[in-house]
């Protein structure tokens, strides 16, 4: 504590007007901390959304692979027939149209999963083209599919009254076709494990 001498000798210490130093201030405001650490906060908040979108394209990539399985299990010969016998089962309840559109829908999602093609994709010029460039459907089935295109498309885009023997044909070529490809398909697998044993 000063003296009465030493504020004698300094008459400005006794001068109410006088103002010393400001004290340094101790609290700092929310938005002073931000401004201050406003990288730190940044790069935090980009660790966090990266983070999180590493984990959505985890989950999503895990999804599909789960999806994948899950069709690859699915025998495609196996959903066929299943899809066409319980089609087959509602041929007097359905009409001419509707029956029509569901067993071509049957037929392409066999070919697409069966032969990799998007069978499903395509329009009926567009399949029968499909079919003419693979080899495997050209020298066999190539007649077959077209005849099986052309009638289901009179079917479902015509006025014409449709004919039961009509609908019994698409019911055969379809029942025809996956029966026969199942069974080459299954005959080709065979020779090619004989062949892989004959010659190990």
């Amino acid at each position: 504590m000063k003296t009465f001498a030493q504020a004698k000798q300094k008459p400005y210490l006794l001068d109410p007007n006088v103002q010393g130093e400001d004290p340094l201030t101790i609290y700092k405001s929310f938005w002073q901390v931000i401004s201050e650490n406003l990288t730190w906060i940044a790069i935090f908040f980009l660790f966090i959304l990266s983070f999180l979108l590493i984990l959505y394209l985890k989950n999503k990539r895990k999804k599909m692979v789960n999806k994948d399985k899950i069709e690859f299990s699915i025998d495609p010969y196996a959903e066929a027939i299943q899809a066409i016998e319980e089609l087959q089962a509602k041929k007097h309840i359905l009409n001419a149209k509707p029956f029509v559109f569901r067993l071509s829908e049957i037929l392409r999602i066999y070919i697409q999963k069966r032969f990799s093609m998007p069978a499903m994709e395509l329009t009926g010029e567009e399949f029968i083209v499909e079919i003419a460039s693979n080899p495997f459907f050209s020298g066999n089935y190539e007649d077959l599919l077209q005849k099986f295109v052309k009638l289901g498309d009179r079917v479902k885009y015509s006025k014409e009254v449709t004919e039961g023997s009509q609908i019994n044909l698409l019911l055969d070529s379809a029942l025809y076709f996956v029966n026969d490809t199942h069974n080459r398909l299954r005959d080709q697998e065979t020779e090619n494990d004989k062949e892989l044993k004959t010659s190990k």
